[in-house]
């Protein structure tokens, strides 16, 4: 069966707004979250370290397509929202075995 993964990777201090997002618009209620992501992308490092303390978080999600359309929407609202933060989003065709 073909489902839809979205990975989603951002600053920690967003964790809430995330979750709030996705119950007001019920989506995302089956997911994996990781938590003390490390990783450079195109804002600050997220190291964990005395240099760039912050981590980062990541949640994948397996879902259809309309339920990945409104995470998307999501994504850009709050990139909009906290300029500043890195948030990163991947959207990929899985296949489930």
């Amino acid at each position: 069966m073909k489902v839809t993964r979205v990975e989603i990777i951002f600053s920690q201090a967003l964790e809430e707004d995330f979750m709030q997002e996705f119950a007001d618009h019920k989506v995302g209620k089956r997911y994996t979250k990781l938590n003390n992501v490390m990783g450079a992308g195109w804002s600050n490092p997220r190291l964990g370290d005395s240099v760039w303390p912050q981590l980062n978080m990541m949640f994948i999600i397996y879902c259809d397509n309309e339920e990945a359309d409104t995470i998307k929407l999501i994504v850009k609202k709050l990139r909009e929202k906290y300029i500043g933060e890195g948030i990163a989003c991947f959207i990929s065709e899985s296949d489930e075995v």
